[in-house]
């Protein structure tokens, strides 16, 4: 990433500004009086400056220092300070790289690199800075502490706790660091390590209470993990989770039996605890015998065989509960981008000024909409989920919003559509040949059907524990011949889960004509 270097005005006109505010302003002259020399006469009042909160001004009087001693590493230094103050931390970077350059053993300076190139968004940058400054300093915990938040971002969740640890032994031992070391642990499946920092946190903060409310879910985790039974690991950790809940400051807020334990039953299963995640699942069966979303997501981890497809009435449950934090749980939790990876590997086959007939198969809360919506003649968004359309129809750029079942609004919609987008919803069937033959009669010849999938390593389909199907790149082929032809395929991951990115597939297919089948 270029970034380019403030310009400087010539050194006489530096000089001449430099005595002008001499005269206009008495600390500068001071510093003259002093006998400080111009450069660093101007330094020391741009630090004044700086300090009384006059970043603007204060990056002014040190451009005029740097272009009268433009060797001095220092002056690039605190231009680059006064600069990242004022927002301009793309120029912040190009003066750090310049003191630098003029003295490249300044891990200090690396450090600030690493904090401006991370504003700016250049993260491989910033982590190279980061790094360079711990090979000049490795004792330094604030390097240590900015490269771990680092790698946090770019959910490189491993890395992240081996800096933040590191942090720690170096004395950064301030309670939002252990909080987060503590959360870090936490998203990894790591608890009993998570309890030991949240519990430090607590005993820092105790008034806080989302550190209590996570060191009374990891504590809970933990013993379930440790083989309590479900009543013992919850008499144990709801009294505090309570009293958490009602600290909370923005109100007291209460969740319910079910979705503490539904809670708990996804993170145990999507980091393969199935044994304790059996059996809390059993245990929501039992206080909710009539949920599907319980039946099924327990069958699920028990590895029930038979399954071809989830049950439409789970969907529904499960999404209607989801909808209104489901964007945000599946973008900013789970790194979720296949609306964007899929589309645009659609914008990329699509000719200058074209448009299709789109049905947004599976749509959800309408991710893909706004992406489709540029290159549609017509947008349609279909979903079994009426609360999760209700989210849709709020983004204002669907032609239409379907609530029914996928195969069968396909089967009613013959030759509709040129253009078919199921990002993230072949999960939810096994056996893909109703799918493939009711997506052969809904779309035109020529037309396109772009999906994803979760890859099965094996052959055909399996039903994993996360209630998701995944599906083998053979089976997708096989299934695909005759009706639709190949444009792509790549290879991907799909989601975090657990740990780890979820691997899979994005097909591009395109239908074939009648004469070419």
């Amino acid at each position: 990433m270029v970034v380019a270097e403030p310009a400087l005005p010539e050194a006489h006109a530096a000089a001449e500004s430099a005595r002008a505010w001499a005269m206009a302003h008495r600390p500068l002259a001071e510093l003259l009086e002093a006998g400080l020399s111009m450069p660093h006469a101007l330094a020391r009042f741009g630090q004044l400056l700086l300090e009384g909160g006059q970043a603007e001004a204060a990056a002014t009087a040190l451009v005029c220092a740097v272009a009268l001693e433009p060797t001095e590493a220092a002056l690039w230094t605190r231009l680059g300070l006064a600069l990242r103050q004022t927002g301009a931390a793309g120029q912040a970077v190009a003066c750090f790289e310049r003191s630098l350059r003029l003295t490249p053993d300044q891990s200090d300076v690396w450090l600030l690199l690493g904090m401006a190139k991370k504003q700016i968004g250049d993260l491989a940058g910033g982590e190279t800075a980061y790094r360079t400054a711990l090979e000049r300093d490795p004792d330094s915990a604030l390097a240590w502490q900015c490269l771990g938040l680092l790698l946090e971002e770019r959910r490189e969740y491993a890395g992240a706790i081996d800096c933040l640890l590191a942090c720690l032994q170096r004395g950064g031992a301030e309670v939002a660091l252990l909080a987060n070391l503590g959360k870090l642990f936490y998203q990894t499946g790591q608890y009993v390590e998570a309890c030991a920092a949240f519990a430090e946190a607590v005993a820092r903060d105790g008034g806080n209470a989302h550190y209590r409310e996570q060191l009374g879910m990891a504590s809970l985790l933990g013993d379930l993990l440790a083989g309590a039974t479900v009543d013992q690991a919850l008499e144990r950790a709801v009294p505090s989770l309570r009293a958490a809940w009602q600290a909370a400051p923005q109100g007291p807020r209460e969740r319910s039996l079910d979705e503490l334990l539904g809670t708990v039953f996804g993170l145990l299963a999507g980091f393969g605890h199935l044994e304790a995640a059996a059996r809390v699942g059993k245990r929501r069966l039992e206080l909710s015998p009539q949920s599907a979303s319980n039946a099924y997501l327990l069958g699920a981890v028990l590895g029930e065989a038979g399954r071809d497809r989830s049950p439409p009435e789970y969907i529904v449950e499960h999404f209607d509960a989801f909808a209104d934090t489901f964007d945000t749980q599946l973008c900013e939790v789970l790194g979720y981008d296949i609306p964007e990876r899929l589309c645009s590997a659609i914008r990329d086959l699509t000719p200058p000024d074209h448009l299709y007939d789109v049905l947004d198969a599976g749509c959800g809360t309408g991710l893909c909409g706004p992406l489709l919506r540029p290159i549609a003649r017509t947008l349609v968004g279909a979903d079994l989920s009426p609360k999760m359309l209700e989210r849709a129809r709020l983004r204002g750029v669907y032609d239409r919003l379907e609530a029914e079942e996928l195969i069968a609004l396909l089967a009613r919609s013959p030759s509709n559509f040129d253009l078919l987008v199921a990002a993230d919803v072949l999960v939810y069937f096994g056996d893909l040949t109703p799918l493939f033959e009711a997506a052969a009669v809904a779309l035109r010849p020529g037309g396109l059907w772009a999906f994803t999938t979760e890859l099965y390593v094996g052959d055909g389909y399996l039903l994993q524990p996360s209630g998701r199907f995944a599906h083998s790149v053979a089976y997708v082929r096989r299934l695909a011949a005759p009706a639709f032809t190949e444009h792509s395929h790549l290879e991907t991951t799909v989601r975090l889960e657990g740990a780890r990115r979820a691997p899979g597939s994005l097909f591009l297919l395109r239908r074939a004509a009648e004469t070419d089948r």
